[in-house]
């Protein structure tokens, strides 16, 4: 049975199609086994179980050559012009079918610097090189790695439409999560609330597997990416929460920041009101600067600058990436210099904003996460922003 997104792969192999007729490439060859290359589930809605060769050819004739008992749902996908079954080996019929196609550019799902592109393992490699000659592969073959940054990038409506409905749930549960926080709650039982938020709404956590608790820190517990702790809240603690959920395969993420008040406050005490300030113009100058053209690394710099001008440490981690499938998608990525982050931002990608207040002995930390589509005339906000403190009464 195909995933329920199964539909959605028609609009990305149209996609495929597009950019291999751009390129001038013949074929993408998808060769996977065991679920080896995350590139066959995005195209066609389901893995491979035994040795399969997925050719996505230019013209829209796809083929797939699989295993006898595979055969069926790579037919029920409707992408394939034909599915053909192999024998006990699939050495023979791959030889005939590549000297049929004529493939003379081949593209293989080979990366250096981006792992959701390098989905060729090495041991297949060397399978193709006997089945298609030492020669060939130095002379014919390409990486792959720029067809599927585009086709992971660029969403199509139906994508953002599923984006967007995570974001929603995620702001849904999160409402619904401040509305039971009491202090004094440890960082558990915060993460339980989201974990039955997840439950409630038929959703899964964006980040992992299954119900996973999100990111929970309060920060003078220590703000990292780990599992919630058993420590308890109290007056005056700062709460970070960074949390993803999964709907129908896409991702959201959004990250929120609260205070318990102490007794006799109605508001949070100046230097940590100034970093929620700091991190959220951050966001704004940022959002306000994003847009076609830019590069990462000149985007990071708008957040970064934002956070260092408030009078906070760098930033330890990127001003943003991309969100899809995965809520680290590949891509253009907003951070220092570095090869994702010298791309170009372009149409249709989705940003998770995160410019972040990050200070160490339990000084005043902040984060903050909204997700953006960028348009032609900029970047257009997703989820609904925090602009302001969420504040715990005791």
């Amino acid at each position: 049975m195909l995933a329920e997104r199964y539909w959605i792969p028609v609009e990305k192999v149209r996609q495929l199609e597009v950019i291999l007729n751009e390129k001038n490439i013949d074929s993408l060859l998808v060769f996977s086994r065991e679920q080896s290359d995350p590139t066959l589930p995005f195209l066609i809605g389901d893995d491979a179980v035994h040795l399969a060769a997925a050719f996505f050819m230019k013209d829209g004739k796809h083929i797939m050559l699989t295993s006898a008992s595979d055969k069926a749902k790579y037919e029920e996908a409707g992408i394939f012009s034909e599915v053909k079954a192999y024998g006990q080996s699939i050495d023979n019929d791959f030889k005939d079918l590549f000297k049929k196609l004529k493939i003379k550019r081949l593209a293989l799902n080979i990366s250096k610097d981006e792992n959701l592109c390098d989905g060729l393992t090495q041991g297949l490699y060397l399978q193709l090189e006997n089945l298609l000659g030492k020669d060939f592969i130095n002379e014919n073959t390409v990486s792959s790695e720029d067809i599927i940054i585009e086709l992971r990038s660029k969403k199509s409506e139906t994508e953002l439409e599923h984006i967007k409905k995570a974001i929603k749930i995620t702001q849904t549960i999160y409402s619904e999560v401040f509305s039971q926080i009491k202090c004094g709650m440890s960082e558990v039982e915060i993460g339980d609330l989201f974990v039955a938020g997840m439950k409630k709404y038929d959703v899964t956590n964006g980040v992992g597997e299954g119900y996973e608790y999100p990111i929970v820190c309060l920060v003078r517990a220590g703000l990292a990416h780990r599992n919630p702790s058993h420590e308890k809240s109290i007056p005056g603690d700062i709460l970070i929460m960074d949390f993803s959920v999964r709907y129908k395969g896409y991702v959201s993420d959004i990250a929120r920041t609260a205070y318990f008040l102490k007794p006799g406050e109605t508001q949070a005490p100046s230097d940590i009101q100034h970093a929620f300030n700091t991190a959220h113009q951050a966001i704004t100058n940022t959002i306000d600067f994003i847009g076609l053209g830019k590069k990462g690394h000149e985007v990071d710099q708008v957040g970064r600058a934002t956070i260092e001008a408030g009078g906070y440490p760098t930033i330890r981690h990127a001003v943003g990436h991309q969100i899809g499938i995965a809520c680290h998608e590949v891509g253009t990525r907003l951070s220092l210099p570095r090869p994702q982050s010298d791309k170009y931002i372009a149409l249709n990608e989705v940003y998770a904003i995160e410019p972040t207040v990050i200070q160490d002995d339990g000084l005043p930390c902040m984060l903050v996460e909204e997700n953006v589509v960028i348009r032609e005339s900029g970047a257009e906000i997703l989820s609904v922003r925090q602009n302001e403190l969420i504040l715990f009464k005791d």
